[in-house]
């Protein structure tokens, strides 16, 4: 049976301009600021949510060549020996048990023509060392083409890739942008931001924005239709607003996650891009650790302009 940690529906759901009509004035003025932020925290903030508003205007299409390593890690035990005596109870060591390695072409799709947010997809041609299929752009070329069944047949493709995925979790809300775009006017009102302070990284000084989702119904539900809301961590470039790294908590009784996405400049499309998805789930039924990172290289920038009319 596989667990899951959240609603199919959160694809188009999450940045549903339809459902959440904000104004793209005043960006701080619906988002809510935790008590006592530290000085220029709003500042930041602001500038945070300018520039989720305009990334979404940079592409219509991100694709990169993704190399997602998988693992299973069983963690050490104390094993079935238990006493006074002998309190560690003959420890049994823990450490992988299983790996598998799955090389992708990976396409993030710009939403309507308003933008309404991002939707994944996973085309698989390789898992450990075991050629799937030719590699001929057949994902990207659905959307540049704009074929009438693209985002069926991109489905079906990423369908197909996840029956590698190791565990039984399903993986749902593992987007590199979905964090970053909670910043967004149109859902930003959602949640409470708190300052989180400082952190120098890579001589880098970046400002924290914790925050929560405090808003019902939620974004996303649990396996079971219940609300399931996310907390995490925005590093942002103080100075451009710039989000430099992401993290994202959920979990309900069933299961628990944590996604943690860093990104890069990258000169020759002067946009900040993803580079590396590091995920972690835990099934409450399982002994086993799920550990994943997915790192792009050869990232592409499509542009509305570049692509075919139909």
């Amino acid at each position: 049976m596989r667990t899951t940690c959240t609603s199919v529906a959160v694809r188009r759901r999450i940045l549903s301009a339809a459902a959440l009509a904000l104004s793209f004035g005043a960006l701080t003025s619906h988002a809510q600021v935790g008590n006592q932020p530290g000085s220029g925290f709003t500042t930041v903030l602001s500038s945070a949510m300018r520039y989720a508003m305009n990334y979404e205007q940079r592409f219509a299409l991100l694709a990169a060549d993704e190399l997602y390593m998988q693992e299973l890690l069983r963690p050490p035990n104390p094993g079935s020996n238990l006493s006074r005596s002998n309190p560690g109870g003959g420890m049994q060591g823990g450490g992988a048990i299983s790996q598998q390695v799955i090389k992708s072409d990976y396409l993030l799709v710009q939403l309507g023509g308003d933008g309404e947010g991002f939707m994944p997809f996973r085309d698989s041609y390789e898992a450990k060392g075991r050629k799937l299929r030719d590699r001929d752009d057949r994902l990207l070329k659905l959307f540049t083409k704009n074929d009438k069944g693209r985002f069926e047949k991109a489905a079906a493709f990423s369908s197909d890739s996840a029956k590698h995925n190791l565990g039984n979790v399903a993986r749902t809300i593992n987007i590199p942008l979905l964090a970053m775009m909670f910043l967004h006017p149109r859902v930003n009102e959602r949640f409470e931001f708190t300052d989180g302070g400082e952190e120098t990284t890579a001589g880098r000084v970046l400002r924290k924005a914790l925050y929560k989702e405090v808003a019902r119904p939620t974004l996303i539900k649990t396996s079971r239709g219940r609300d399931l809301a996310m907390t995490g961590i925005i590093w942002i470039d103080p100075f451009s607003g710039t989000v430099v790294k992401t993290e994202l908590n959920a979990a309900d009784p069933v299961v628990r996650t944590q996604i943690t996405v860093t990104f890069r400049k990258d000169e020759a499309l002067d946009l900040w891009v993803p580079e590396k998805m590091e995920e972690y789930y835990k099934a409450y039924s399982a002994i086993d650790d799920i550990l994943a990172t997915a790192t792009y290289t050869n990232v592409r920038k499509i542009l509305k302009s570049d692509l075919e009319e139909k």
